[in-house]
């Protein structure tokens, strides 16, 4: 009991500490089962995103707002307690304790998340944790987040009474961002002369949802003009207009069903990435895993005539400890991309974000190893024209040098010969 009680004044110094966070919020969503209390906050921080103009010519037909950088800071924290002991005699005790847990952000379900690891110990009846969060700006687009930066600032700007002159100034506007907290507190009936435990097979997962703000920051650009601005020295009338670039990607996106991987360890599994658009040029394709770059292609030739088309590349899972046998690894993906128009000279300075998706990994133990084939050499690959039968990639295997395997038998005569009469 001296344990929960020590827990209990914790979480409620964090309460108070997290309570002075102003920004716009509704209403809590929740389901508890066997909880008795949870709480959740950004930590006082306010996830911020930057959107600018990167257009080189600064007329307002030109205006080329986006958003700045790949990764949003987010800092998730919370706490959760457990009923604890529920009753008590000489020879029982009842209760419910904290078996396992994550938090992080997301609506519904959590998109990214940090985890509070499986417990069997009855003790154990809460938790108290805060982790930084670097969100790819791609989840934005993610329907539980639904954020559209760009777009809420020129919508803002649409309803100034001068749209030019708005955007020439620097701006702030607020959205908000879901995020959660999970966790498992599982009953149980401890014998105590016998001293064993009894634990509930299934319990409900309780939770904590929360919109926390999300701070838009527009930079404005002085030098933006319109029809009517003052025209600089060597402009023709009405301004000027750069001619818009040839290559435009409309569409990148992991491939629907992600070929996870369940069994021998280390091992490759090949991922595809389907991508379209408009225009002739060059692309670069870069593959994240959290906030570390795993793979980057190789120059990919595009023409927008040959319709959609895709690009593979191959994720390795490591060689499994003893202990990490049989555990389920999840793995943040994000697809960037910069491109370049046919007539450029030189690439963009900056990828940009395009679709997240979640891969995970699970190691088996193996009877015989030496029969596990191992992944062929494959490195990447451009395919157009769409995808053949599936349109999806599947994990490559090459058996090994060493394996022999069985011979079928085939009969010498196809047609069954007759049984022979009894003499």
């Amino acid at each position: 009991m001296h344990a929960l009680k020590i827990f209990a004044l914790k979480a409620t110094v964090f309460a108070v500490g997290v309570s002075a966070l102003a920004a716009p919020a509704l209403a809590d969503e929740k389901q508890w089962h066997n909880v008795k209390n949870m709480t959740l906050s950004t930590n006082n921080n306010v996830a911020q995103v930057t959107v600018r103009n990167i257009a080189g010519n600064h007329h307002i037909n030109s205006l080329n707002l986006a958003i700045q950088g790949n990764t949003i800071p987010v800092s998730v924290g919370g706490a959760v307690e457990c009923l604890g002991i529920t009753s008590e005699n000489l020879t029982w005790r009842h209760g419910a304790y904290l078996q396992e847990g994550a938090f992080g952000i997301g609506r519904t379900s959590l998109l990214m998340s940090q985890g509070i690891p499986y417990s069997g110990d009855i003790d154990r009846t809460g938790h108290l944790d805060a982790h930084g969060f670097q969100m790819p700006v791609a989840l934005l687009n993610n329907p539980q987040i639904a954020v559209d930066p760009v777009a809420l600032v020129l919508a803002a700007a649409d309803k100034a009474p001068n749209k030019v002159q708005y955007l020439r100034q620097d701006q702030v506007i607020m959205a908000e961002i879901p995020i959660r907290w999970e966790s498992t507190c599982a009953e149980y009936s401890r014998q105590k002369i016998l001293k064993k435990t009894i634990t509930e097979a299934y319990e409900p997962v309780s939770y904590l949802t929360k919109n926390v703000a999300l701070k838009i920051v527009y930079k404005g650009d002085p030098q933006l003009f319109g029809l009517n601005a003052q025209l600089g020295q060597g402009q023709p009338p009405g301004g000027f207009q750069a001619g818009p670039s040839s290559l435009k990607i409309t569409a990148m996106t992991f491939q629907p069903n992600m070929p996870h991987h369940v069994g021998a360890c280390p091992a490759t599994t090949r991922i595809r990435v389907f991508f379209q658009g408009q225009g002739k040029g060059a692309l670069r394709i870069r593959i994240n895993d959290g906030g570390k770059t795993i793979h980057t292609s190789p120059q990919i030739a595009f023409d927008a005539k040959n319709g959609k088309q895709h690009y593979d590349f191959e994720i390795a899972t490591p060689k499994a400890s003893k202990a990490d046998l049989n555990k389920t690894v999840a793995h943040n993906l994000q697809v960037y991309f910069r491109g370049k128009d046919e007539q450029a000279q030189t690439w963009p300075s900056q990828y940009q974000p395009m679709d997240t998706a979640l891969w995970k990994h699970r190691c088996t133990p193996q009877v015989n190893p030496g029969l596990v084939g191992g992944a062929g050499g494959y490195s990447g690959g451009i395919q157009q024209g769409g995808p053949k039968q599936g349109g999806q990639a599947k994990p490559g295997v090459t058996p090994s040098a060493t394996t022999i395997l069985p011979k079928r038998a085939v009969p010498v005569d196809p047609t069954p010969a007759k049984p022979k009469r009894a003499q």
